[in-house]
């Protein structure tokens, strides 16, 4: 009996009966052991039950049914007359009706795996194994993932969302939503819906990230869209705040003469500073969702972005001009632009750097058109270089230095003095990466610095085709990076144009190396009238003239008395090498008692007219007008006899930067500490030694 009622039962599942081991436990009371009467009783047994207890009167015809076996458990003899059929009496009321049942071939012949009728390891109340229905497949089996709402965090900006980034109809929206995370929750019902399946291509397609689709119900996309329309009204309520907290801090940046803003959201709080002359100054102390929030804003009010939205995890660039972005940013007078770069921490924060470009208006005045590098602190000798090469019809000139140490306003004020001179009677364009200040009278072509390189190498490549056609006098680079640039700016110079471009490299004569690294032909390289003019130049805190300390106080200190030495030696071997009487004498053999009496030191105390006993900045600088000479040594890498004939009286009597920092050093300009920091020692252990046998030690200064 317990064999015909398991059979029936594995026929209307379509399930794998019990092992043989548990078949003992049916024989006894097959209904009992497949369905127990408890309270938790399922609706699926419920229902299983129904079909093994059909109704006799409303049920399917009748036909033979199962009989009470004889003792031994033997069916009935053969020819035996039928017996009645048997029900079994509910306990609950009503009555058990049987239901016919399938022959034991039919459930051999059946081969499709079937589900347990048994649940491993379910317990009843009291502890008891007790076997369970399976009434629906698992995750694996059918291949859909389960409706796990419950575990969905939403985080983010919604891309789908009315407005956002990626564009789609209403219907789509119904069905979808993807958040920058790529979060990318579909109906259950629609996933294979091309309404679905052309969002998917379209973030794809745009760069957007998009994960494994979660499949959810209706309600689930709902709520990500009602929960990103708070989050969007939340901060339209601090929006204005934001706002006029970004205009704030770009207003006491540039009244404290800040040319930089970094910002660092991280470990619970934002870090606001400012670079002023060259250090960072702390200037305030936000939480971190404070900054966080100023962070996004900015980038919301920015144009040129390098991506649709705020991407946190990885570098994103863009820059801040008036009237870009939704809401109009009121820059302070005198600043054109903000350049902003993004990069992500380690630690999960964002920082934030913030270029200040200033007009030349600002940074000279009103008659900046006037201005010259004089003013700048070029020395007397280099400004009448600078000038000679403004004059040259033809080639390049090229300004080196390190990030963030003036080549950019040199340049702009070497041209717009050279379109003063010349009555704004040529034509100038500035091809920059990105745009920074202008030139007078100069056409600005934009190459953003915020966009993938093989896009920004397409702009190149177009600007290099027609910029011939645009009849230039004088072409400016921002910026020669790479070979492209490289090829560029020789290409112009070949056709008898004026070229100024920016390097990054250490030294003046260090310029060819680097043309050479980026791939540059030699026969170019080394061509004095493509490479008329090499420039290189950094910044010095300038000493403030209020509360210096001059030399002679400190010169007994042991603590300054070291370098003191070095700026005697510095002195004495740079005045014997600049005035030898003839060609081939020893510097050392024409060495004289410099004068120190100028020399000062920082007050790092400072006073109501400085900070920290510096103001301002004032350039030291290398300048070279090339000749055949000089090119064909660089191009036999003979340095030291080119670094000669440069310095050399009885050559292009030139001035390495060190140099011209002793002479900011010997005027009192700034403070030898300061200027070995950027421009390196006032002098070798060498010469201070031969000054000292020269000229005797000086244990006692008197100065």
């Amino acid at each position: 009996m317990a064999e015909s009622i398991l059979a029936r039962f594995i026929d209307h599942l379509g399930g794998q009966g019990p092992e043989p081991s548990e078949l003992s436990a049916l024989e006894d009371d097959p209904f009992e052991t497949l369905f127990p009467r408890d309270n938790g009783e399922t609706a699926a047994g419920k229902d299983v039950k129904d079909v093994l207890h059909m109704s006799q009167a409303g049920g399917p015809p009748k036909q033979p049914s199962m009989s009470t076996p004889p003792p031994g458990g033997q069916g009935a003899a053969p020819g035996a007359p039928p017996q009645k059929p048997m029900s079994r009496q509910p306990q609950h009321g009503g009555e058990h009706r049987s239901a016919p049942m399938p022959s034991a071939e039919a459930v051999r012949r059946r081969r499709v795996p079937l589900a347990s009728a048994v649940a491993p390891g379910a317990k009843d109340k009291n502890g008891a194994g007790q076997p369970a229905l399976r009434t629906q497949a698992t995750v694996e089996e059918s291949g859909i993932p389960e409706d796990d709402s419950s575990q969905i965090v939403f985080e983010g900006n919604l891309l789908t969302a009315i407005g956002g980034p990626i564009k789609i109809p209403q219907e789509s929206r119904n069905l979808c939503a993807l958040f920058d995370s790529g979060l990318w929750l579909v109906s259950s019902s629609h996933r294979n819906s091309p309404l679905v399946t052309s969002v998917a291509a379209t973030a794809r397609r745009m760069g957007f990230p998009v994960s494994p689709a979660r499949l959810v119900t209706p309600d689930v996309i709902r709520s990500a869209y009602n929960y990103f329309e708070r989050q969007i009204s939340s901060l339209r309520l601090d929006e204005n705040a934001v706002r006029r907290q970004i205009v704030r801090t770009i207003r006491a940046a540039v009244d404290a003469g800040a040319n930089d803003i970094h910002i660092e959201a991280s470990g619970g709080r934002t870090r606001l500073e400012f670079r002023v002359d060259g250090i960072m100054r702390q200037w305030e102390t936000w939480t971190q969702k404070e900054g966080e929030q100023f962070l996004s804003a900015v980038y919301s009010h920015s144009s040129g972005q390098s991506g649709a939205t705020a991407n946190w995890l990885e570098p994103q660039a863009a820059m801040l001009t008036p009237g870009s972005g939704p809401d109009t940013i009121a820059l302070p007078e005198g600043v054109i632009a903000v350049r902003c770069q993004w990069v992500p921490l380690t630690d999960g924060g964002r920082y934030l750097n913030m270029r200040l470009q200033y007009d030349s208006a600002r940074i000279f005045g009103e008659s900046f058109a006037q201005a010259d590098v004089d003013h700048l602190g070029f020395n007397q000798e280099q400004t009448e270089l600078i000038r000679f090469l403004r004059r040259v019809p033809g080639g390049m000139r090229i300004f080196a230095g390190p990030v963030n140490q003036g080549k950019t306003t040199t340049l702009r004020v070497m041209l717009n003095r050279h379109m003063a001179e010349t009555g704004m009677e040529q034509k100038c364009y500035m091809i920059e990466d990105p745009p920074e200040g202008g030139v007078l009278g100069a056409s600005q072509i934009g190459v953003s610095a915020t966009v993938k390189d093989e896009q920004r190498e397409r702009s190149f490549t177009e600007i290099m085709r027609c910029i011939l056609r645009l009849d230039p006098n004088i072409v400016m680079l921002g910026e020669t990076r790479d070979l492209q640039t490289a090829r560029f700016i020789f290409r112009l110079a070949l056709t008898g144009r004026q070229v100024y471009t920016t390097l990054h490299v250490y030294s003046a004569m260090a310029i060819p190396q680097r043309l050479r690294d980026l791939g540059a032909e030699p026969y170019l390289v080394y061509d004095h009238h493509l490479v008329c003019g090499m420039i290189c130049q950094r910044l010095l805190r300038g000493l403030c003239p209020y509360c210096r300390i001059p030399a002679a106080k400190v010169a007994d200190d042991p603590a300054y008395a070291p370098i003191i030495r070095r700026v005697r030696a510095g002195l004495a071997v740079m005045q014997a090498s600049r005035s030898l009487p003839r060609e081939g004498v020893d510097p050392y053999d024409n060495l004289h008692e410099p004068d120190l009496g100028n020399v000062h030191f920082v007050n790092a105390e400072g006073c109501r007219h400085c900070y920290k006993g510096r103001l301002g900045r004032t350039i030291v600088a290398e300048v070279i007008a090339t000749d055949a000479k000089l090119m064909a040594y660089l191009a036999d890498n003979r340095l030291e006899e080119a670094t000669r004939y440069w310095l050399s009286p009885f050559g292009l009597n030139g001035i390495t930067m060190a140099w011209h920092a002793l002479e900011k050093i010997r005027d009192g300009n700034v403070s030898p500490i300061d200027a070995e920091t950027e421009a390196g020692p006032c002098a070798t252990v060498k010469d201070v030694r031969m000054v000292e046998e020269r000229l005797g030690r000086r244990d006692k200064w008197v100065l």
